[in-house]
């Protein structure tokens, strides 16, 4: 994502298009005046018939034509970018429901562009629209994570991720077999916060759940990084 945000920017840096519409304030009348009434769909809950996809059932004009009979002026998509994860060149499936994010595509498990182009299509043609997926708070282990995990480039940037020098591994825990991190205890955290590797404990951790997550912090098996090293 951090190479396809690259190339996406350099369209619009410097241009006016990039202000040709206001952002980082909320517009609530500007948005119920286009449209009041919304169908939310999330992806991973429909059912469709066998051999459609979630885009193709979205699409379909006779459930547009239903829409504009009720009322409903906007489909809010939800989560449909490639989501999950990568183990060496494997996709792994979400564990986030679709919320971890590693792609700016369509996720191939709801369809493809060109459905969700002839879905937008469908849409306008009853003088509605498609609200799109939202920018993620946060990503799934996908590629632009193995990179930070290696140090390439400026990806550790991406994440709070820092590398723990050799001499004080021994304040990590062993990663279980099987899997590629540890969630770290209270007292690991606060090791390495008077280190000076991280700031320690943060305010609240979420999705608390004793002996599984205790902290927002976690330690990678050793990964070889790009140099190498």
């Amino acid at each position: 994502m951090l190479e396809q945000g690259a190339a996406i920017s350099r369209r619009y840096a410097g241009s006016g298009a990039m202000w040709q519409r206001p952002y980082a304030a909320t517009q609530p009348r500007a948005a119920s005046a286009l449209a009041s009434v919304w169908f939310a769909a999330y992806p991973g809950a429909i059912i469709t018939r066998p051999g459609h996809s979630v885009l193709a059932a979205l699409g379909e004009p006779a459930l547009w034509r239903v829409f504009a009979d009720i009322g409903i002026q906007a489909l809010h998509t939800g989560p449909m970018k490639r989501a999950g994860g990568v183990t060496g060149e494997t996709f792994t499936p979400s564990i986030d429901g679709h919320f971890d994010r590693i792609g700016l595509e369509i996720d191939p498990a709801f369809g493809t562009t060109e459905e969700f182009v002839a879905m937008s299509k469908t849409a306008t043609s009853v003088g509605a629209i498609i609200i799109d997926d939202v920018v993620p708070g946060h990503t799934g282990k996908g590629p632009d994570f193995r990179l930070a995990e290696r140090a390439y480039g400026d990806y550790p940037g991406i994440y709070h991720m820092v590398e723990i020098a050799h001499e004080d591994w021994a304040l990590l825990p062993p990663v279980a077999p099987g899997k590629d991190s540890v969630n770290l205890l209270p007292d690991v955290v606060a090791a390495l916060a008077e280190k000076g590797y991280i700031v320690g404990a943060l305010t609240r951790t979420i999705f608390y759940e004793p002996g599984v997550k205790e902290t927002d912090w976690s330690a990678t098996a050793v990964v070889r990084g790009v140099d190498g090293v």
